[in-house]
C-alpha cells in the first residue's frame, strides 16, 4: 500500500512537472511571436498579403517553388495520407500552393485566406480548371470553427508557411478541425535580407532581427503534450526579383509590422531601394531554413 502511494506521487509529480514545462513553453511562445511578421491588426495583415498576392501568384509555378510543393505532397503521402476523397482544410492557402494540386488529386479541399487578392487568384485557377474547392475569406485569428462546421471535419488540416497560426490558440484550433493527420511548416531560420538589416540600423536605429524560428515552438508544444510529429529540416536560398517601389512598399509594412512611419521615414526607405536598384528591379537573396511536420491528432 506504501508502494502505491509513493507511486502516486511520483506520477502526480511528473504530470505536474508536464504541466509546468509546458505552460512556461506557451508563455514563451507568446513573447516570441514578435520575432517574425506581427500584423496584429487583422485589416492592415489582409492588405499586406493583397499587396503581395499578385507578385506571389505569379512566382508560384517556378522551379523551385514546384520542387518544395512535389516535396511536401510526397513527405505526406509517406505519413499515410491519400488525397483521392479526404477531405482537406489549407489554413492561409494563399493562391492555392497545395490546395490546387491536392484538388488534383482528388481531395475535397477547403482553402481558407485572410487576403482577398490571394483568393482571387485562386479563384480564377479554380474556374479555369473546374476545380472542386471551398473557397472562404476569413481570419483564422478569430474564425469560430463550430459556426464554420469545420470541428472534427477534415481528414488533413494544413497550416504551411503562415501567419494564421500565432499562437497556442490559433495551433490548437487547427487540431480540433482534423479527425486524422495535421501539416504544419515554418522556418526554423531565416537570414534576414541586407537590406532590411541596414534599414533598421542606419534609417530606424533598431537592431536588426535576423531569425525566424515558428517552427519551433509548435514542436516543442507538441512534444511535450505527448505527440510524436514526423519531422524533415529543409535547406534553401531564397531569390527574389521584384520592382524597387515594391519592394520598398513590402519593407515599409513587414519592419513596420502595423507601425505607422512618418512621411519623412518612408521617403528614406523608398530612396534606400530605389539606390540599390540602377535597372529598377531589386534583387534579394536569404539562407532559409525551414522545418515541416506531420502528426495524428490521436497519435498520443
Amino acid at each position: 500500500m506504501q508502494e502505491h502511494t509513493v507511486f502516486f506521487h511520483i506520477l502526480r509529480g511528473m504530470e505536474l512537472q508536464k504541466k509546468d514545462d509546458i505552460n512556461n513553453l506557451i508563455e514563451c511562445w507568446k513573447k516570441a511571436t514578435g520575432n517574425g511578421l506581427n500584423i496584429l491588426d487583422e485589416g492592415r495583415m489582409a492588405e499586406f498579403w493583397n499587396k503581395r498576392s499578385e507578385n506571389y501568384a505569379n512566382n508560384i509555378e517556378k522551379d523551385k517553388r514546384k520542387k518544395r510543393t512535389d516535396e511536401i505532397l510526397e513527405f505526406l503521402e509517406e505519413s499515410g495520407f491519400n488525397p483521392e476523397g479526404s477531405r482537406v482544410l489549407d489554413i492561409g492557402c494563399g493562391p492555392g500552393t497545395l490546395s490546387l494540386p491536392l484538388s488534383r488529386l482528388g481531395a475535397d479541399v477547403t482553402a481558407l485566406d485572410i487576403s482577398s487578392g490571394m483568393l482571387n487568384r485562386l479563384k480564377d485557377a479554380v474556374k479555369n480548371e473546374s476545380l472542386p474547392i471551398d473557397v472562404i475569406e476569413c481570419s483564422w485569428w478569430t474564425a469560430d470553427i463550430d459556426e464554420l462546421g469545420f470541428r472534427n471535419k477534415f481528414d488533413l488540416v494544413i497550416a504551411s508557411m503562415t501567419p494564421g497560426i500565432r499562437d497556442v490558440g490559433n495551433f490548437d484550433m487547427m487540431m480540433a478541425c482534423s479527425k486524422n493527420l495535421c501539416y504544419y511548416s515554418n522556418f526554423l531560420r531565416r537570414g534576414e535580407d541586407s537590406a532590411y538589416r541596414d534599414i533598421r540600423s542606419s534609417i530606424l536605429g533598431e537592431k536588426s532581427e535576423n531569425n525566424m524560428n515558428g517552427i519551433i515552438y509548435p514542436f516543442m508544444y507538441l512534444y511535450l503534450s505527448g505527440y510524436r510529429p514526423s519531422l524533415r529540416i529543409n535547406h534553401s536560398e531564397w531569390k527574389e526579383e521584384i520592382n524597387w517601389k515594391e519592394a520598398a512598399e513590402q519593407a515599409i509594412e513587414f519592419i513596420g509590422r502595423g507601425r505607422d512611419f512618418d512621411d519623412e521615414t518612408k521617403e528614406k526607405i523608398m530612396g534606400y531601394y530605389q539606390n540599390a536598384s540602377p535597372d529598377g528591379i531589386y534583387r534579394s537573396e536569404s539562407d532559409v531554413y525551414t522545418g515541416m511536420m506531420v502528426w495524428e491528432v490521436d497519435g498520443r
